[in-house]
């Protein structure tokens, strides 16, 4: 990831904690950032969960191999902790999706390609009907556990490791996807 975006990732996430998205204009945040190819809201979104995907291979340099579902486990959790960072901002950002579902569309490819990271990183094959079936479920997977995690105020995060272990334990048992 290029200089300039992760200091654009990182203002954008800054100034999202003290403002909402939806009153924030593009061009506020893009003042002072030229040449990063990045127009509207969606793309400056992209760019942050970008940033995320960043962060997560970089904390990962030294994840020791073990089982499919120990390491999406260690992986999602990793992701979350990165979330869990700039807390505040995210879950503006997620209010901001979830009353415009329009723009959340918009980003599902780069929410594809972070579980596609996911599963790389998990050792998880992602290619052809099989790997796009087990995209799609980690794909779901995730968009409950960060519902999980949204609501989860411990300061380990208790409540959503236990319930991403029970996820995975049950998609394990029924779905034979790991």
């Amino acid at each position: 990831m290029q200089k300039k975006h992760i200091l654009l990732a990182k203002e954008s996430l800054k100034l999202l904690e003290k403002k909402d998205l939806g009153r924030i204009k593009i061009s506020s945040i893009l003042k002072n950032h030229t040449n990063t190819g990045i127009k509207n809201k969606t793309q400056l979104l992209e760019n942050i969960n970008s940033f995320f995907d960043f962060l997560l291979k970089k904390n990962l340099s030294s994840l020791e191999s073990s089982s499919q579902k120990d390491m999406l486990f260690e992986i999602i959790m990793a992701r979350l902790d990165i979330l869990n960072s700039y807390r505040k901002s995210v879950k503006n950002i997620i209010n901001y999706l979830r009353s415009r579902p329009h723009e959340f569309i918009k980003i599902i490819p780069s929410f594809v390609n972070s579980m596609i990271l996911i599963a790389t990183l998990s050792n998880i094959k992602a290619n052809g009907i099989k790997g796009a079936a087990k995209i799609k479920g980690i794909f779901f997977l995730y968009l409950l556990i960060v519902y999980t995690w949204s609501k989860d105020e411990t300061a380990s995060l208790e409540k959503t490791m236990t319930t991403l272990d029970k996820y995975l334990s049950n998609i394990e048992k029924y779905l034979d996807i790991l």
